[in-house]
């Protein structure tokens, strides 16, 4: 926290780094790690902000408020405070229903309000220009892949039955009935497969949790949904199922898809704009499927079980260091 002179005094080029919300928020969570690879000092509160300072501040607007209007008005009033520079997750697009139109009017106001922004893939910058604004002022910086200690696949403990792993949030358009369905087809021709959900409901979506159960009774697929993984068990879950999938329909950045290319994983990963450019960015680290070949790629992965891991030795930047490279290249250009 911002608590002596010498914080306070900070050069103009690094910014501080304002984190909101619980440290147990993913968004929350990436900015203390990128503040502490940069070298940043950290706020916790506004007030803790000289006036007219750098400061840069990762925000999606659940975090701030849930009212989309409210949290814009918030970024507004923190950009006429400080020099404010941000980096825009959770990205508004038309998936998300009913609240799409006064996301996008929010982040519009955000981006309006800041002196530069950056999303983390031009899949999300594209989405800013086409619905939020057509501001120039965006840039991109990829998020990084934490790599872990290396492991060899036949060390993993393994379950009786193949498991099709499904990591993160519970929420509509993740992909997880998707994957229901595909077991069930799997069920059917002999493959005794499990689905596992290496997640809770996002808040809110409660009844997302209920509805999956209820569908995957009924299709006849056990599925187990372990609630938030510790951080400390988190490599050791996402290695020990047989088949890690990313089904997402709104995916427009995954830390769930880099957790999986961490843990030394190749996950099946659903066909889009922000999955192309990922495989262009780390090949060899994901094995795209449509919406018609789901069961052929999850049989050709029992199959072949070493298809779901990354060989020893595979390029999985950038990494944590040169996203903060990157930043302080950013912000040099900007705050410089």
């Amino acid at each position: 926290m911002l608590q002596s002179p010498a914080l306070r005094a900070h050069d103009h080029v690094t910014p501080h780094h304002l984190l909101l919300g619980p440290d147990t928020h993913g968004v929350t969570r990436y900015a203390g790690e990128v503040a502490g690879a940069a070298g940043a000092p950290v706020a916790r509160h506004v007030d803790e902000l000289a006036p007219g300072a750098p400061v840069h501040l990762h925000v999606t607007d659940r975090l701030l408020s849930r009212d989309p209007a409210e949290a814009a008005s918030a970024v507004e009033l923190l950009a006429r405070r400080v020099t404010l520079t941000l980096t825009l997750h959770d990205v508004p697009q038309p998936t998300d229903g009913p609240v799409f139109r006064a996301r996008a009017a929010a982040y519009g106001r955000m981006v309006r309000a800041t002196r530069a922004w950056v999303t983390n893939s031009w899949h999300e910058h594209s989405l800013v220009g086409r619905w939020c604004s057509d501001d120039p002022r965006g840039s991109v910086i990829p998020l990084p892949v934490f790599r872990g200690p290396a492991q060899e696949p036949d060390t993993i403990e393994r379950d009786v039955d193949p498991v099709l792993g499904v990591f993160g949030f519970v929420y509509p358009g993740k992909g997880h009935r998707q994957v229901v369905r595909a077991a069930a087809a799997l069920r059917r021709s002999g493959r005794s497969v499990q689905v596992r959900v290496l997640g809770g409901a996002a808040p809110g979506h409660d009844d997302e949790v209920e509805a999956l159960l209820r569908t995957s009774r009924a299709r006849g697929v056990p599925v187990d949904v372990t609630g938030r993984v510790r951080e400390d068990d988190l490599r050791r879950a996402l290695r020990r199922v047989t088949v890690p999938v990313v089904a997402h329909r709104n995916v427009s950045a995954s830390g769930s898809l880099n957790s999986w290319i961490a843990a030394g994983r190749r996950p099946l990963v659903r066909d889009g704009a922000y999955a192309r450019e990922m495989a262009e960015l780390r090949p060899g680290t994901t094995t795209i499927f449509d919406d018609g070949s789901l069961v052929p790629a999850l049989e050709a992965a029992l199959q072949s079980p070493a298809s779901t891991w990354t060989p020893p030795g595979t390029d999985l930047g950038p990494g944590l260091e040169d996203t903060a490279a990157a930043y302080r290249a950013w912000w040099l250009s900007v705050n410089g």
